[in-house]
């Protein structure tokens, strides 16, 4: 399961990010107007261009429903690991906001920051949740976070544990939120269960290192009604079946 790092540096490494949205937003880049590219799209999205018509709908959770189910099962999650609610609350790799948007609806008392590599959708974001703090560029492995310590830190879709199954990678940006987060503080790393080469092949031995579990749950659409414990028993009955149709939720804690 171990897998060497690439001699070539892979595509969703932060500098590599970094370097394609200076491109992407400079017109410099092919696909600066492709909105099949997430930075084209958020380019698009801060023109003016709506959810559809920008391409937002193909990177970002946007519609609210969907947004407020996953979080509803978030703060249930944090409420039976913690006790407690958060008082302080990252969103890492945010996007254009609607989710970091959604966990300031969760806990409205609490400190909401999200954080993204693209200008644009920063830029977008900072103009539609104003009471959230939004930073801007490559989010590094071996670097404190603008606001650490967190109570919790939220990784919904985030490249290192989606786009490669190398257990270096995933041990490193573990302990890069172990590092970011206050003590009782938790993370949780949301995949689909139908993602390979992600997490989700390495979260075996992980958890022999680790404070890690995993927490199975239904897609929004099939859960949006039902409570956590009902959306996890369908969501087992479904994993061998519809693995499409269920989120893979870990959980690291301090």
């Amino acid at each position: 399961m171990t897998n060497p790092r690439e001699s070539i540096t892979p595509w969703w490494m932060p500098e590599e990010l970094s370097a394609h949205e200076l491109r992407v937003r400079s017109g410099e880049s092919p696909d600066a107007n492709d909105v099949k590219n997430d930075f084209a799209s958020y380019k698009a999205l801060r023109s003016g261009l709506d959810s559809l018509a920008s391409g937002l709908f193909l990177h970002n959770e946007w519609e609210l429903w969907r947004i407020d189910t996953m979080c509803r099962d978030y703060a249930a999650i944090v409420r039976a690991c913690r006790g407690r609610d958060p008082h302080t609350v990252a969103d890492l790799g945010c996007g254009a906001g609607f989710t970091t948007g959604g966990l300031q609806r969760a806990w409205p008392l609490a400190k909401v920051t999200g954080l993204e590599v693209s200008f644009d959708a920063v830029q977008f974001a900072r103009g539609n949740w104003p009471t959230c703090m939004f930073v801007d560029g490559a989010i590094k492995p071996s670097q404190l976070l603008v606001g650490s310590p967190f109570d919790l830190l939220l990784c919904q879709e985030f490249y290192p544990f989606t786009r490669t199954r190398s257990i270096a990678d995933h041990r490193e940006w573990l302990l890069c939120l172990l590092n970011n987060m206050s003590n009782g503080g938790l993370a949780i790393i949301m995949v689909a269960a139908s993602t390979y080469d992600s997490i989700n092949d390495t979260y075996a031995e992980l958890r022999r290192e680790f404070t890690l579990h995993r927490v199975q749950v239904a897609v929004p659409r099939i859960s949006r009604r039902l409570p956590l414990v009902v959306s996890r028993v369908v969501a087992m009955l479904l994993r061998d079946v519809r693995p499409g149709w269920v989120r893979n939720l870990y959980v690291l804690q301090h």
